[in-house]
């Protein structure tokens, strides 16, 4: 059965998208999956690294990206895309990595689709938080990959709540610091207390009504896991990592358990090296960087962890 993966987070920085194209590489390269990574950032780090500047801007000239989904309810003249906004192996070595790109231009989109109500409003509402679903169904996307894995904005506004309404589960990346953890307790509850529980309700009423809901919907959104990146090491601590992060993680730890997945990942210039290549550090074992701080092994069992966890949702 076809996993799909939100990775969210309220603050920006935290590693979404190196989380987020290490795991759909590794799926890829390691376990012979087929994936597809769908980049509903309008930030578009993911689709700026994967694709590179050419191709990327290729792909918002052409409307290939996945504003074109969104536009659909903001502007009623134009059709749902089809699979032609899927850009297929954009990385020669990852045959089985497919991605639908982002623009800048979902940022205008997603306050459109705010302002926006077609038709009876609770249908409007559940409407435009289930596009990502529509799409998917329409376009037999299901059918074609063995993961679909979201990389979404820092906020949990419209556009998020789309990939939560597709997906199985959610990946938290964070930093073990407090700007960056200070938020992970509300964003747990904010899923499922508040955005599952809409979501619920708004089902609930349209299936009354003899409204059929979308298969890709998924009622209840589970947690994966949190997973810890860029955590600093420092050679005199006894913990091999910061004073201050050593704190935070054992906060974590404390309130989390067994959802922290491990290995941690350290902050390091090599990952960055690789990802301005274009590349996940899967491809560049030889710089130095990459090769001192371990980081194949720790991105390569981090994915075996992860897809664990994903399988069991």
């Amino acid at each position: 059965m076809q996993k799909r993966i939100s990775i969210i987070n309220f603050k920006g920085g935290v590693g979404k998208t190196t989380i987020a194209y290490h795991l759909a590489a590794g799926l890829s390269r390691y376990h012979s999956c087929k994936v597809l990574l769908i980049d509903i950032d309008h930030q578009s780090s993911l689709s700026i690294v994967c694709l590179k500047g050419r191709e990327w801007k290729n792909a918002v000239t052409s409307k290939k990206t996945t504003n074109q989904i969104f536009r659909h309810f903001t502007k009623t003249d134009e059709n749902l895309p089809g699979q032609e906004i899927i850009i297929s192996s954009p990385k020669n070595r990852y045959p089985e990595l497919d991605i639908v790109s982002s623009t800048l231009e979902l940022d205008e989109t997603e306050i459109d689709l705010t302002s926006t109500t077609i038709g009876n409003a609770i249908e409007s509402e559940w409407n435009k938080r289930t596009l990502l679903c529509k799409w998917i169904d329409e376009n037999g996307i299901e059918d074609e990959y063995d993961y679909i894995i979201f990389d979404c904005p820092p906020a949990t506004k419209i556009v998020t709540q789309n990939a939560i309404a597709a997906s199985h589960g959610y990946i938290i990346p964070t930093i073990p610091e407090a700007v960056s953890v200070r938020g992970i307790p509300h964003l747990i509850n904010s899923v499922m207390s508040k955005i599952d529980k809409k979501f619920s309700e708004l089902a609930s009423f349209l299936e009354s009504k003899g409204e059929t809901i979308s298969n890709t919907y998924i009622p209840s959104t589970k947690l994966v896991g949190i997973v810890i990146a860029r955590i600093k090491v420092s050679g005199r601590a006894y913990s091999g990592y910061t004073t201050d992060q050593t704190t935070h993680l054992n906060s974590l730890e404390r309130t989390f358990g067994n959802d922290l997945i491990k290995p941690y990942i350290v902050d390091g210039v090599g990952v960055g090296e690789c990802l301005s290549q274009g590349d996940p550090v899967f491809d560049h074992p030889r710089i130095q960087n990459v090769k001192n701080r371990n980081f194949v092994h720790l991105f390569k069992q981090l994915v075996s962890n992860l897809k664990v966890r994903i399988n069991n949702l």
